[in-house]
C-alpha cells in the first residue's frame, strides 16, 4: 500500500581511486543521516559513485552481485529497517557489464535492479564501449510505492520517462554523475521530468572535481524541495503524495492525453 508520505534521504558523494574508500564514505554519510534526521523510507545514492570501467579494465574492474558493495548495503538496510537503491556499479554477468543500480528492501535483501538502457554516447563519451545496455524498465515496488529508475543522460529520453509514469510509478529516482560546467542543463532536464510528468524526481549526483553535485528533489509542480550543498553530504526530503495526487487533478495530463494521435516509434 503506497504511504501518504514517503521519507527519502539521498546521498551526494564522488568517485575517487579507491573504491573501498568510496564506499565506506558513503557508509559514513548514511550514518550521518540517520542521526539527523528522522521517517526515512528510502536512501538513494549516484552513479557510479563507487567503481567505474574503461574499456581496457571492464573485464578486471567489473564485480558480480556477491560482492562488498552489496553486502555493504544490505548490512545498512537491515540495520536502519530502511529501503536503499544503491546506485550504480560495474556489475558483471553472463560475460557482460552493466551500470547497475541494486534495490534493497528493509530485510537487507534485493528485490530488484536496474540496468541503465540508454548509455551515455555523447558529446566526447561512447559509454557503450565500456558497459552493455540493459532491456528493461526500470521499475521496483517498494513497500511504501512504486519507483521508477533513471539514470543521469536517460534525464533526455522523455518518452522513456512518460513510459515509467504511465506504469503507476509514485516518484522517478535518477541517480546521476552529471558533469560540469553543465549545471543549467541539470535543473532545467530535473524540473521538466517533474513538469511534465507531475512527479516527485529525487536526483542524487556525484560532488567531486569533475561533477557538481548540487543534487535534489524537484516537487511534481517543478519546486526543489530539498538541494545539498557543494560538498559531500546527505540531503533529506519528504515526498507528500496526497500533494501529488491533487496536483494532477488539477492538471489533468494523464486524463486528457490522445494517444492514437500519437507515433513515437
Amino acid at each position: 500500500m503506497k504511504k501518504k508520505e514517503i521519507g527519502v534521504l539521498g546521498i551526494q558523494i564522488g568517485l575517487t581511486a579507491d573504491k573501498h574508500d568510496n564506499l565506506r564514505r558513503a557508509a559514513a554519510l548514511i550514518e550521518q543521516g540517520f542521526r539527523t534526521y528522522k521517517n526515512i523510507d528510502l536512501v538513494c545514492l549516484p552513479e557510479q559513485y563507487y567503481s567505474t570501467v574503461t574499456p581496457s579494465t571492464k573485464d578486471t574492474d567489473s564485480e558480480p552481485l556477491d560482492s562488498e558493495f552489496f553486502y555493504t548495503f544490505s548490512e545498512l538496510a537491515r540495520k536502519y529497517r530502511v529501503n536503499i537503491i544503491t546506485g550504480s556499479f560495474p556489475m558483471a554477468k553472463d560475460g557482460k557489464v552493466y551500470d547497475c543500480d541494486l534495490c534493497i528492501n528493509r530485510e537487507g535483501v534485493l528485490i530488484g535492479d536496474y540496468y541503465k538502457t540508454h548509455l551515455f554516447d555523447a558529446f566526447v563519451s561512447r559509454e557503450s564501449d565500456s558497459y552493455d545496455a540493459g532491456n528493461k524498465l526500470g521499475i521496483v515496488d517498494f513497500d511504501f510505492g512504486r519507483v521508477g529508475l533513471l539514470h543521469c543522460f536517460e534525464l533526455r529520453f522523455g518518452e522513456y520517462l512518460r513510459t515509467l509514469a504511465l506504469k503507476g510509478v509514485d516518484m522517478f529516482v535518477v541517480p546521476s554523475m552529471f558533469y560540469k560546467p553543465r549545471e543549467d542543463q541539470w535543473h532545467i532536464l530535473l524540473n521538466s521530468a517533474a513538469l511534465n510528468n507531475l512527479i516527485y524526481v529525487v536526483a542524487p549526483n556525484q560532488f567531486n572535481s569533475q561533477h557538481f553535485g548540487r543534487s535534489c528533489i524537484v516537487d511534481p509542480i517543478g519546486v526543489n524541495i530539498a538541494q545539498a550543498s557543494d560538498m559531500e553530504c546527505c540531503f533529506y526530503g519528504v515526498l507528500n503524495m496526497e500533494y501529488q495526487d491533487q496536483i494532477r487533478s488539477k492538471v489533468p495530463v494523464y486524463r486528457n492525453r490522445r494517444p492514437e494521435l500519437y507515433n513515437v516509434h
